[in-house]
């Protein structure tokens, strides 16, 4: 099985080409060394990696980030070599080992139709406490949204077969929001091989990561669906608590009256929202609607019964809908993600278009 390496590499210091000097012309079909757009001050670290005449150098003059990188240097393995079937791809700065994108290699080889992540063990007492919070967050959340266990999502050593070239070109971002993108459906699609690897962390490596920035672009879907739910939370207790004020003199008709006028304000709201700010849909208006309609009454029956189901505690009545409706926005989420506001036909669309692409190629 032919293989090709790809690292993306952005504004280096000559720390890379020791790491770089361990490779051979037998461990890969192909090695090629991606320049994110470092500029010309970078371009003498450059120079000497082309001196060794291993590395291929993929450069153009503006960084486009990550997932940029990747995909400029995936497009152009399956353009020019169609013969290679699978991909790793590995950081450039400090965190991977070349003994460990060797078992990744090795792992792909044996699985040639599997993702094959390489995961790092943060259960060390020297792993950074903030490392260990993030990477154990990141992997919940992965759990909820796939049904599938990953120790860690964050690795950017990865093994990727043939089958997932076409996602991988489609996947969406130019940042390290792509990675978690193409994971999230590269599992849907392929088996799962984890391969444990060392974990390093070096006070002193050339990562470009920023930790406030990238996590919101890696989390961006999430954090608005977060800040569009609780606005639209606002609208529907600021309006149920009016209307049980002015409402029906029974408990039973006061709730009732109160929940479906507050939902239907806010569900308006929050439905807009969703469609254009949270999942970024431009298709389909009509078709989504309808979905998120059956989903909305049906949250606004759950809502009114488990209100009333609770009422008789001893606590302010807008406190239990706002329990009841945290735990309702929780499971909404998903269902969003995976079926209201999903962008399946767009992406077998551009799935079919790269397939066909790289089916040309091979040709």
């Amino acid at each position: 099985m032919k293989q090709a390496l790809l690292i993306p590499i952005y504004q280096p210091s000559e720390k890379v080409l020791p790491f770089l000097a361990h490779f051979k012309p037998g461990d890969f079909a192909r090695l090629i060394v991606i320049d994110d757009g470092s500029g010309a001050e970078y371009q003498s670290v450059f120079s000497k990696i082309k001196e060794k005449n291993l590395f291929e150098v993929i450069s153009y003059p503006k960084n486009g980030g990550k997932g940029h990188a990747l995909k400029a240097a995936i497009h152009d393995v399956v353009e020019h070599c169609p013969e290679i079937q699978g991909i790793v791809t590995a950081d450039g700065d400090g965190q991977h080992r070349y003994e460990d994108i060797l078992k990744v290699r090795d792992a792909l080889e044996s699985h040639p139709t599997s993702l094959v992540m390489g995961v790092r063990d943060f259960s060390g007492e020297d792993v950074p406490r903030h490392n260990r919070v993030g990477n154990r967050l990141s992997a919940l959340y992965f759990r909820l949204a796939t049904r599938v266990k990953l120790s860690d999502t964050q690795t950017g050593l990865r093994g990727i077969p043939a089958n997932l070239f076409a996602l991988a070109l489609a996947s969406h971002g130019d940042h390290y929001d792509y990675e978690m993108n193409f994971l999230l459906e590269a599992v849907r699609q392929a088996p799962l091989e984890q391969v444990g690897i060392a974990t390093i962390y070096d006070d002193d490596k050339s990562s470009h990561f920023h930790l406030i920035r990238d996590s919101i672009r890696i989390y961006k879907t999430p954090l608005l669906y977060i800040i569009v739910a609780l606005l639209s939370e606002v609208i529907d207790l600021g309006f149920f608590t009016l209307f049980t004020a002015i409402g029906p003199s029974e408990m039973l008709y006061k709730i009732l009256v109160a929940t479906i006028t507050s939902r239907l304000l806010s569900g308006a709201f929050n439905f807009t929202m969703e469609y254009f700010l949270v999942f970024e849909n431009k298709s389909g208006f009509a078709k989504k609607m309808g979905k998120y309609a059956l989903i909305f009454f049906l949250n606004m029956g759950l809502s009114f019964g488990l209100t009333y189901a609770f009422h008789f505690l001893p606590s302010n009545l807008t406190f239990i809908k706002f329990i009841v409706d945290l735990i309702l926005f929780i499971a909404n989420y998903f269902v969003a993600q995976g079926w209201v506001f999903a962008r399946k036909l767009a992406q077998k669309n551009e799935l079919k278009r790269k397939q066909a692409q790289t089916s040309e190629v091979s040709k």
